[in-house]
């Protein structure tokens, strides 16, 4: 038999997400969750992009599960949570993944056929300056991608079936075996650098933070572009901004950032080729709501006494 749990959801997820959590739960949701007099009584958080440690969470005694409205859990203090017995399960996939892959996709295309000047030929009356400008293609391309979970893999599909790009990935945590039979080549990270188009696809971590940094930029081609959708922090953002400046590599697309919303003084902030998006290369209809209705299965899960799929850390059952 479920229990009616008592859900504070700190950031805004889809209505049809809200609507199935409150047909059996008790909600607070808003921008004036903090001062709810229930909220000691929460037993569940369904968190976004917000920081969420043990200041937030400490509060709530009676708090029994944390849901991740999405895949990336780097915005959560899982140690905490585990050492307060509280289960973190994320939503990975559905439509949220396809969303993310367009969305890089579509930055790739953005950058190659460099959408943002062509624009401003036209607004800005320099229609005669269009034969001194190539344009490039992502069909053919060599595509480099870092991480191949989901999310890459469906940019993989999308490149190659749709556009005849050649893909290859570099994962040092999957077996050969299982990229190539994706179709996919594996490649050190050395090698993947020298490709035409750069995407990130992989979690921040201790072990990811600054991975593409003075070094890696120096490997890539004058003509490459570098794309990241997954986490700020994974770019060394100033090292970004040099490379862009002196030529390094040709334009980058960035919707993800170190700090966010990033300030206004951003070195990147002031590049014609680097094209920004204020992280929302998941935030298409279909995927938000999908990500939402997941965020509602797990907590009926939660609510059964079941253990979710998406658990990050069982050892908080113990």
């Amino acid at each position: 038999m479920s229990s009616r749990e008592l859900v504070c959801i700190i950031d805004p997820i889809h209505p049809a997400g809200v609507e199935r959590i409150a047909a059996g739960h008790d909600v607070i949701a808003g921008e004036g969750w903090r001062d709810d007099p229930r909220l000691a009584d929460a037993s569940v958080i369904v968190i976004r992009t917000s920081p969420l440690g043990e200041d937030v969470f400490g509060p709530m005694p009676r708090l029994k599960a944390i849901v991740k409205h999405g895949a990336g859990v780097d915005n959560i203090d899982i140690p905490a949570a585990t050492g307060r017995k509280v289960m973190v399960a994320n939503t990975p996939g559905g439509n949220n993944s396809t969303a993310v892959a367009e969305g890089a996709v579509s930055m790739m295309l953005a950058l190659l056929r460099r959408v943002r000047e062509m624009d401003a030929l036209v607004r800005e009356n320099r229609w005669a300056e269009r034969w001194a400008i190539r344009l490039g293609d992502l069909t053919g391309a060599r595509v480099g991608l870092i991480g191949f979970g989901r999310i890459a893999r469906v940019v993989a599909t999308i490149c190659s079936a749709g556009f005849g790009a050649e893909v290859a990935a570099y994962v040092p945590m999957v077996a050969d075996e299982d990229i190539r039979a994706a179709g996919v080549e594996p490649m050190g990270l050395a090698d993947l650098l020298q490709r035409d188009v750069i995407s990130i696809h992989t979690p921040l971590t201790e072990g990811t933070r600054n991975l593409i940094d003075t070094v890696e930029l120096g490997l890539m081609q004058p003509h490459a572009i570098l794309v990241n959708c997954s986490r700020g922090g994974i770019i060394n953002e100033d090292a970004l901004a040099e490379a862009l400046r002196c030529g390094q590599l040709a334009a980058a697309g960035i919707d993800v950032f170190e700090a966010e919303p990033p300030p206004a003084d951003h070195p990147l902030f002031g590049l014609p080729n680097c094209l920004l998006s204020p992280h929302v290369a998941g935030v298409t209809e279909a995927g938000m709501k999908d990500m939402a209705l997941n965020v509602a299965a797990v907590i009926e899960d939660v609510a059964a006494g079941k253990m979710p799929a998406t658990l990050l850390n069982p050892e908080s059952l113990a």
